[in-house]
């Protein structure tokens, strides 16, 4: 069976820590909630998965200046419309309820704690920055991950949000590493991809869970954490034999 792994292109660097984004990474949204809030607004039919498939490409648009006149959230409601064919007024009311009033963080990704632990047991280490709200360390707690970072790192406690490379380099300071030692996994590429990067961090891997992404070139992409495990122990037998 397939572990997900799709590398960008020869063997990456070995880490000495990954560290980690935890909303769609770690924990994804339920998308059942968000095709009953959308039925609720009257746009029935929209499937689980297809919701948060769109969710995640929409997000990156709450970076964006365009429509006008829309905050971060509304911005990715229209992206998030958009992407599902979707009449905006209503799909924008939906995922704001889904966003702002509701649980929507409610699925533990199956992998999680099975690749940390398969992390740790190869001796890397593995770390978390996360934008969140201030209650990352009890979300962890909820989930039963947080024994398993070293490191910490939440945004509204930070001062400092993704994709700002600010951020991850609270997160390098802490485990005393540079950025070239360390890999991050996140699935935006905004925040993720080019703040990692922006940051200096030596390996970016794309959380691509529903495979949107795959025509971006140059992209280390997974579909499935265990990917993630083989892309280390690649990496670790590529020193070895080094």
């Amino acid at each position: 069976m397939s572990t997900g792994a799709r590398p960008a292109g020869g063997v990456p660097r070995t880490p000495r820590a990954i560290l980690f984004d935890v909303g769609m990474t770690l924990v994804h949204p339920d998308g059942t909630l968000i095709s009953a809030e959308l039925a609720a607004h009257g746009v029935p039919g929209v499937a689980a998965a297809d919701a948060v498939a769109a969710l995640q490409m929409a997000c990156d648009a709450s970076h964006m200046r365009l429509p006008a006149g829309h905050d971060a959230v509304g911005r990715t409601g229209f992206a998030f419309a958009g992407a599902l064919g979707l009449p905006p007024e209503p799909a924008v009311a939906a995922l704001r309820r889904c966003l702002t009033e509701l649980d929507l963080y409610r699925d533990l990704d199956a992998d999680a704690a099975s690749m940390l632990q398969a992390l740790r047991d190869l001796g890397i280490v593995p770390a978390v920055v996360s934008n969140s709200d201030g209650t990352l360390l009890e979300e962890l707690d909820r989930w039963s991950l947080r024994e398993y970072f070293d490191v910490i790192v939440d945004s509204t406690v930070a001062g400092v949000a993704k994709p700002d490379p600010g951020i991850f380099r609270i997160a390098l300071d802490q485990l005393g590493l540079d950025g070239e030692d360390c890999w991050y996994v996140g699935d935006h590429v905004v925040n993720d991809v080019v703040g990692g990067m922006a940051a200096g961090i030596g390996e970016i891997v794309l959380y691509d869970r529903f495979d949107l992404y795959r025509h971006i070139p140059g992209v280390r992409r997974i579909t499935e954490l265990p990917g993630l495990v083989t892309l280390a122990r690649e990496a670790l037998a590529g020193a070895v034999v080094g």
